[in-house]
């Protein structure tokens, strides 16, 4: 609190405040780091310095209570029907949240309305309406350091999957917590700088740890962790954080966390941050956004559930072969049966995000629409299994629906309305003919009007007075008025109430009883309904294990639908995963680029390497030819292929991947102060430091963040050093011409180019991936396709025409040709220093070429092989041959 909040909080406990402020502050102590949410009425209400911050971030009105006090207190609030969205504002400016309930129905409360902080709402443990995407994971991540490496646990409390890892170095954290969404992250006091370095880098809120949740067990502990030594003592003790935390933040969400499964990490294909932001398989690399990324192209699910399970796939491919080929099956089966797939995914259409459903229910925030979207759910299943059923496809075991569920689906729909109100407490949420109770309330509050006409023409016929009327008075209620000409017909049971002028009025017990009906019977079938929903909520909740296996066999058949669909409306073909070394992709595509262009107009191209005798490609060729989708496109290609889904080639036989790394692209990393060169080179070091023989790495563009020499020296070492101490398949793009001799001088190496065609001073990129070196980068053509001025692009081929030539000044500078003709002193041949003598000068390639260098026509001719070449490749290289010639003539 701030020092004006302190100063009101203390000069409101002097003025002795209402009841409802001091359980206001009471809960402002308790919680003093949250904002708190105080229900009143209709309202959750924030007071003092709260209510100013609220109505800042949430651009609500600031009010105050006791206004005319000498202190008024501010006061901020908003309807407690929408508050979730309010909430996921304030929790994503900062803020811990607190939520202050009311314990009992003001209407039926004797005295003050009990009132209990029920929730403390933070970014790892939200609600589906409270999450950023409300869709995706949202994770609460623990990370703590042991003897033998960090264990890591995570838990989504949207869901209730809790998931932990143990990891030997913090350097895999990086790689763990890439296939998560770390909203929150809880960190120990004792955590060493490695992981905390790790940790920080994420963008999430960091929450301490109190000594006692590591010291001593969670309540949910046993029931969670497997017993004994199978977990190690540092997931463990991360497990037990989270549980604790979630035990202060949200107690009613523990009963729907899930046992802990291993987190995929050491069984799958290992992709670093770098990697998967690179490829962009989640999102694109633009703007952060999902649209464009591979998961976009594949999620074709119909399920939230079946969404969540798709990405986690994609973020870890597998590694056991058996369990690839029984995935690929699974998705075979569904694009061989086009019928049996389009009923699964009609059935699944409208299915509602089981697991969340659950969590909502768990923590009071449900209603009766939740519990009919359960029954849908369970309705849903019985139709996917009916379709798989009726076909023997190895699918039968993925959705069972137990009886028990089956059942209680069934009483959900019997009891419930089909369209119910949003809320619980207003009633008109439930059949009639269910409660014989609910029904008479009902009746009465509906028919009451009727019930009191009919009692007044019983009360004419049987006292004999045709004046008698049932009359309602705001102050007395309901009474009979007779007219004083009648009153010697009254009869003795009647209760004078009230004299007026001409008539007395009269009570009975049965219109007292009547009234007393009519009166309660309105509030008696809410609370009837009420009691109905909260009796079929606990059952639900008694089932939760039931509806979260079915959860998760909605989920898998969903996914593999979804991957089947992309498959047949794509053509991807099924890939034939190998514990060999081998790599061969036959006519592969990019499968986002090629989404995005119009249909086959893409070209698609081959790539094959036996990983044994062959494990190094080095690719050249100008910008914008297509070298870096041809590599990026392998790399996915390997992805989708041990995910278990089919690839986009026409065949692909791949060699077990343990990890794939990339080096893609150029940034800063102004937050650590790192340029683009630290960048580059850090991400290097960690592909040399963990690739093994058995990982594909993807290299573009090494070096050039550096003066050249620099970029082709560091450039040079790094294939050195892969391909003598790694070994492993590695694709690599350059633009340095030197590094294609690597192909001379390295075993296991092999020079490739992307095909571009000269015509009339023009380029046009073939895009096809051919054998050998390119000749040239063609930057100065692709200068003028980016719209460079023609002014530029002439003195640019000038200054390259003598940088070619090899003409340098006295300074050993190369001479610039308008310089020359403006009759330059200093505009000598190669080599004439100052003094006239020779100036050992690098050209940008390397060494100064020698006097005895061959003719470059002969030379190029001399590396023809006639019996191998394309017609592509023969128009490449008499292009080639030309243009050289005519450069030796001057035209």
């Amino acid at each position: 609190r701030g020092r004006r909040g302190d100063m009101l909080i203390s000069r409101t406990m002097r003025d002795a405040p209402t009841p409802s402020m001091q359980q206001y502050l009471k809960a402002k102590a308790d919680h003093p780091d949250c904002l708190v949410l105080f229900r009143m009425g209709d309202f959750y209400e924030t007071f003092y310095d709260d209510a100013v911050e609220a109505a800042r971030i949430l651009d609500i009105a600031l009010t105050s209570r006791n206004r005319d006090s000498p202190d008024p207190i501010p006061m901020a609030g908003v309807p407690w029907h929408s508050a979730s969205q309010y909430v996921a504002r304030l929790v994503a400016a900062g803020k811990r949240v607190a939520v202050c309930e009311q314990m009992e129905d003001p209407k039926q409360a004797k005295g003050l309305v009990r009132r209990e902080v029920v929730r403390v709402i933070t970014p790892g443990v939200l609600l589906d309406t409270e999450m950023p995407d409300p869709a995706g994971p949202n994770h609460l991540v623990c990370a703590v350091a042991g003897d033998r490496g960090v264990g890591l646990v995570a838990l989504d409390a949207s869901t209730g999957t809790l998931q932990g890892a143990s990891l030997r170095a913090p350097e895999d954290l990086g790689a763990a917590l890439g296939r998560l969404v770390p909203r929150e992250v809880l960190v120990p006091e004792q955590t060493p700088d490695p992981v905390r370095q790790e940790l920080a880098s994420l963008g999430a809120l960091h929450t301490p740890v109190p000594a006692g949740d590591l010291d001593g067990a969670a309540p949910e502990e046993d029931r969670l962790l497997p017993a004994g030594d199978a977990t190690p003592t540092a997931v463990r003790l991360a497990a037990r954080a989270i549980l604790a935390y979630v035990g202060r933040t949200w107690p009613a969400l523990l009963r729907t966390v899930q046992p802990l499964t291993p987190l995929p990490f050491r069984d799958t294909l290992l992709l670093p941050p770098n990697t998967i932001r690179n490829l962009e398989l989640v999102a694109s690399a633009g703007d952060g956004r999902r649209a464009g990324s591979l998961l976009h192209l594949l999620d074709r699910t119909r399920t939230p559930m079946g969404s969540r399970l798709l990405r986690s796939w994609l973020l870890a491919p597998l590694m056991d072969i058996a369990r690839i080929d029984e995935r690929l099956d699974r998705v075979e089966a569904l694009v061989r049966e086009p019928t049996m797939r389009a009923g699964v995914r009609a059935a699944l259409d409208g299915a509602p995000d089981v697991e969340r459903v659950l969590t909502r229910l768990a923590g009071g925030a449900a209603t009766a629409r939740d519990l009919l979207a359960l029954a849908r759910a369970v309705r849903a299943a019985g139709r996917c299994a009916s379709e798989i059923g009726s076909r023997d496809a190895g699918l039968a075991d993925l959705v069972v629906v137990p009886e028990v569920l089956s059942d209680l689906a069934r009483s959900i729909e019997e009891t419930f309305v089909p369209d119910p109100p949003a809320t619980v407490r207003e009633g008109g949420m439930v059949r009639r003919g269910v409660h014989t109770a609910l029904d008479e309330a009902l009746d009465m509050a509906e028919n009451g009007r009727r019930y009191l006409a009919e009692y007044e023409v019983r009360e004419r016929e049987r006292t004999g007075i045709p004046t008698l009327k049932v009359r309602y008075n705001r102050v007395f209620g309901y009474g009979i008025e007779v007219s004083r000409s009648s009153q010697a017909r009254v009869p003795p049971e009647y209760q004078r109430r009230q004299t007026l002028a001409n008539a007395e009025r009269y009570v009975t017990e049965e219109l007292s009883r009547l009234e007393q009906q009519i009166a309660g019977a309105d509030e008696r079938s809410k609370t009837i309904q009420y009691e109905i929903f909260e009796e079929h909520r606990v059952r639900v909740l008694g089932a939760v294990p039931a509806f979260q296996g079915l959860a998760s066999g909605l989920a898998r058949i969903d996914a593999l639908a979804a991957l089947a669909e992309v498959a047949h409306t794509r053509g991807y073909r099924r890939p034939r995963v190998t514990p060999g070394r081998g790599l061969r992709v036959v006519q592969g595509r990019h499968p986002t680029v090629e989404a995005s262009l119009p249909p086959g107009s893409f070209v698609p191209n081959d790539v094959a390497m036996d990983g044994v005798e062959e494990t190094l490609h080095i690719l050249t060729g100008p910008n914008m030819a297509g070298k870096s989708t041809v590599m990026r496109q392998v790399a996915l290609t390997v992805i989708l292929a041990q995910a278990g889904s089919f690839v986009p080639a026409d065949e692909a036989e791949i060699g077990l991947v343990d990890a794939l790394f990339t080096r893609v692209g150029a940034m800063d990393d102004l937050a650590a102060g790192r340029s683009t060169f630290m960048v580059e080179m850090s991400e290097a070091a960690e592909i040399l430091a963990r690739a093994t023989d058995r990982s594909l790495v993807v290299l573009d563009e090494i070096g050039r963040g550096t003066s050249t020499y620099d970029g082709v020296a560091i450039a040079w070492a790094m294939a050195e050093f892969i391909q003598a101490r790694v070994g492993c398949r590695t694709l690599f793009a350059t633009h340095y011409h030197e590094l294609t001799d690597l192909a001379r001088i390295l075993p296991r190496t092999r020079n490739f180019s992307i095909a571009v065609q000269e015509w009339g001073g023009q380029i046009l990129f073939l895009r096809k991936l051919v054998d050998g070196p390119a000749n040239k980068s063609y930057g100065i053509q692709v200068a003028r396709l980016a719209g460079l001025p023609d002014e530029v692009l002439a003195r640019a081929r000038e200054v390259l025409a003598n940088l070619e030539a090899g003409e340098w000044d006295a300074t050993g500078r190369p001479v610039l040709a308008r310089s020359k003709r403006r009759g330059d002193p200093g505009a000598g041949g190669r080599g004439a220093g100052a003094e006239g003598g020779p100036v050992a000068q690098l050209d940008l390639f390397g060494v100064a070429p020698a006097p005895e260098e061959p003719d470059p026509v002969v030379a190029r001719l001399a590396t023809v092989d006639v019996d191998r070449m394309t017609p592509v490749e023969a128009l490449q290289v008499l292009s080639d041959v030309v243009e050289a010639a005519r450069r030796r003539i001057g035209t």
